[in-house]
């Protein structure tokens, strides 16, 4: 079952901790843009982009190569975010530190399990064009 419009609702304010726990726990890509995406999709999730190359210099490659800058939808399981909607200030405290410190290290585990080989996160770039996809597992 998808979130509910109130659930959605009471996220919204949520949405900027996920966005900012989950860019901490990415310190080894400090530039990395990562949105919350929690209504966009039938799965909400967060997307991570790496900073496109400067392909302006003569010696540049290809910009329609392979590899290509990461774009990456990291699909968050409904049942921690429908913690987080229900949870009181305290909990969802709790909650949003616990996703924090889980993240990269369940995000690794999804890349390796749904995209072996797609995905180089460290180097920020895929294998593919376009948005690669994975699920985060329950905690």
């Amino acid at each position: 079952m998808l979130l509910s419009d109130e659930e959605l609702a009471r996220l919204d304010g949520v949405a900027p901790f996920l966005e900012s726990e989950a860019k901490t726990s990415l310190n080894f890509a400090p530039d990395y843009e990562v949105t919350a995406e929690l209504a966009a999709h039938l799965q909400p999730g967060l997307r991570l982009r790496a900073p496109t190359p400067d392909t302006s210099a003569p010696d540049a490659r290809d910009k329609d190569a392979p590899p290509y800058p990461l774009n990456l939808f990291v699909g968050l399981p409904l049942e921690e975010l429908r913690q987080l909607a229900h949870a009181d200030d305290s909990a969802r405290e709790a909650l949003i530190a616990r996703f924090g410190a889980s993240f990269t290290p369940r995000l690794l585990r999804a890349i390796e399990t749904e995209t072996p080989g797609a995905v180089n996160l460290d180097a920020g770039v895929q294998n593919e064009s376009g948005t690669l996809s994975v699920m985060l597992a329950t905690l």
